[in-house]
């Protein structure tokens, strides 16, 4: 943008801004911005409850494994599948997801479905349909996946020199016309952030580090991850604005606390299961019951 200009509607997560450019100095921008959050009418939202009060009456707390599939397909919903470590937040195509995660970790078994969390943004389902065990894996167990990543390193090494020549190329020509001489096919990734996951990239790995260090325009050379050689352009860097998160952070404030007293509640209810002594009296109650009538 040029100073002073005003620029069209841009989308994020947190609805529609317009943005107008006040200052430039070099990489450092001083800007104005007005935010129109998308909302649910009234109606909307109504409806949106009784669609989540539905699913929770499906598939909520369910032990088999197919009560969601089949809660899914009857309210039309889809279903995203995501992997995540004891240690990080959930992230499902670049979306941070609440609750799903803690609970995955603290007790729930293979095939079991979560309650249904409620957030600001949503509500939220999950299922745990695999639970591998953390700690060091002996070497019988590691074996696979370390011959798995010495086969892709050796695949890279033997890569890296046509990629190289593929960079060189595209440096002085153009990344679009370097592809098309090569056969190959430009990737134009959607917006993302440091933290967030890259559509063709990946997420937390080098090529996504490079991008935001990389000149606008400028064609990298080629840039190693774990399992794939990337070479790539940035097109546009949004600067962050301080002013923005400042507006989201008593939400992130309560998604944080929302979080932490639901899970207070599931480690009573936890507490509880295993510490009350259940009596069984339904077979007395039962007899009780056909002896009235």
């Amino acid at each position: 943008m040029k100073v002073g200009e005003i620029s069209q509607p841009v989308l994020t997560q947190f609805g529609y801004h317009l943005i107008k450019l006040d200052e430039k100095k070099g990489d450092t921008l001083t800007l104005h911005h007005i935010l129109l959050p998308i909302t649910q009418t009234d109606a909307e939202a109504s409806a949106t409850d009784r669609r989540a009060d539905d699913l929770a009456k499906i598939a909520a707390s369910s032990d088999k494994p197919e009560v969601l599939d089949e809660a899914a397909k009857k309210l039309g919903l889809t279903i995203k599948h995501g992997s995540v470590l004891d240690t990080d937040a959930l992230t499902i195509d670049g979306k941070f997801i609440p609750s799903v995660g803690p609970w995955a970790f603290e007790g729930a078994k293979v095939g079991e479905t979560s309650d249904l969390f409620d957030a600001d943004d949503g509500y939220y389902l999950g299922r745990l349909d695999s639970l591998t065990q953390g700690g060091v894996p002996s070497l019988e167990q590691a074996t696979p996946e370390i011959r798995a990543v010495l086969a892709i390193q050796k695949k890279l090494d033997k890569l890296m020199p046509r990629a190289q020549q593929f960079a060189a190329q595209a440096a002085k020509t153009s990344l679009e016309d370097a592809a098309k001489a090569n056969g190959l096919q430009v990737v134009q990734s959607k917006p993302f952030t440091r933290v967030g996951g890259a559509e063709g990239i990946g997420r937390l790995n080098q090529a996504v580090g490079a991008a935001f260090k990389l000149p606008i325009g400028a064609v990298s050379a080629p840039i190693r991850t774990y399992d794939a050689i990337f070479v790539e352009r940035v097109d546009q860097r949004v600067l962050q604005d301080r002013s923005v998160w400042e507006k989201t952070k008593e939400t992130q404030r309560a998604q944080a606390t929302n979080q932490l007293r639901q899970q207070k509640v599931r480690d009573f209810l936890q507490n509880l299961r295993e510490s009350a002594k259940v009596v069984d009296h339904r077979k007395e109650i039962e007899s009780a019951n056909r002896a009235a009538q």
